[in-house]
């Protein structure tokens, strides 16, 4: 064999090492996938436009103008929004001062400047006050996760010189979580 030969030879081995390589290319490859699921809540009873509307009524019901007396209320009963919520989500709910608020909140009587104060509490004896823009926190369990209640109550206490007719107020509630 000629020196020609043996460099032919080297040639074609070398072309054929190239070729095999080429032919078990890697036809696969792997890539992470995840997703986070982060507690949270779903308000119930929200229109499409994203506006939750009335949420109910606290009414003290009907009271005699000469009553001295202290009278509660609860939203439980009217409360047309509800919540589902993760379990162990960190609810908070605030209560703006109203449309009428002067150093409290107050319910007035039609245009006049007739007003009654009035206080809004989390618990029906009203040991928890809810201050005015005041975050109050909602615990959320697995027994009540699917339809969180919002605990408002109110109390107010008559002076005894009221003149009649019918107090409103107007407050809003912010949710946060």
């Amino acid at each position: 064999m000629n020196m020609f030969s043996r460099h032919l030879v080297l040639a074609v081995g070398t072309l054929a090492l190239f070729s095999c390589t080429q032919a078990h290319a890697e036809t696969s490859r792997t890539f992470a996938v995840s997703a986070t699921v982060s507690p949270g809540c779903a308000v119930d009873g929200v229109g499409m436009s994203g506006n939750a509307g009335t949420m109910g009524t606290l009414t003290f019901t009907s009271q005699p103008a000469l009553a001295t007396s202290t009278v509660q209320a609860s939203l439980s009963a009217s409360q047309t929004i509800t919540l589902r919520c993760t379990p162990g989500v960190s609810l908070s709910m605030s209560i703006d001062g109203g449309l009428h608020q002067a150093t409290s909140r107050t319910l007035q009587l039609g245009t006049t400047s007739n007003r009654l104060a009035y206080g809004l509490c989390a618990d029906a004896a009203c040991g928890q006050v809810i201050g005015i823009a005041q975050p109050t926190s909602i615990t959320v369990t697995s027994a009540n996760m699917n339809d969180v209640r919002l605990p408002i109550y109110g109390r107010l206490t008559l002076p005894g010189n009221t003149p009649p007719g019918t107090y409103t107020d107007t407050v809003t509630v912010t949710l946060s979580w």
